[in-house]
């Protein structure tokens, strides 16, 4: 065996461990994608929760969220800001998650939970006025289109009684 022939077989074999190792990176890359992926879902989900739980964690902020979606009393000044803040919050955080879910990066059953959650929210014809004044400010048209159906569906007539389940 020549020294040419050696040469050409450590070539083939090096291109060889190269193309391994590219497989190796590659699949470490996929694996650590699915681990931000999962990461990225349980935070969302959890930031949810939080944020649902902090909206309700006492009778009166019961009392007031539920006057303020479902009454159609007058609010002051200052229950107009908490409610406008309120609504940011929840459509800012379905927004981030319907980003994530654009990347890949979300979990479509823990994504589909934050818009049924979301969809719930414009059941309110206030929350429906609220969005179309904010509609414009900061969301992307894909974003906007997608909650624009929810609205869609909550003004579109219904044959269910008057006193229906308002529960999520």
């Amino acid at each position: 065996m020549s020294l040419e022939t050696l040469y050409l077989f450590s070539q083939i074999g090096a291109a060889i461990v190269i193309i391994a190792t590219l497989f190796a990176i590659l699949f470490q890359g996929w694996q650590s994608n699915k681990i931000a992926r999962a990461d990225l879902t349980l935070d969302s989900w959890v930031q949810t929760g939080q944020m649902q739980y902090a909206f309700v964690d006492s009778p009166e902020k019961v009392e007031f969220l539920h006057r303020a979606l479902f009454r159609d009393a007058p609010l002051t000044d200052a229950e107009e800001t908490r409610f406008a803040f309120i609504c940011q919050s929840s459509v800012g955080l379905h927004y981030a998650a319907f980003n994530l879910r654009v990347r890949g990066l979300i979990e479509e059953s823990a994504y589909q939970r934050i818009a049924l959650i979301t969809r719930w929210y414009f059941s309110s014809p206030r929350v429906r006025v609220w969005w179309r004044k904010a509609r414009a400010r900061g969301y992307s048209p894909d974003f906007a289109a997608y909650i624009d159906t929810f609205v869609a569906e909550a003004e579109r007539p219904r044959e269910t009684p008057a006193n229906e389940d308002r529960t999520i």
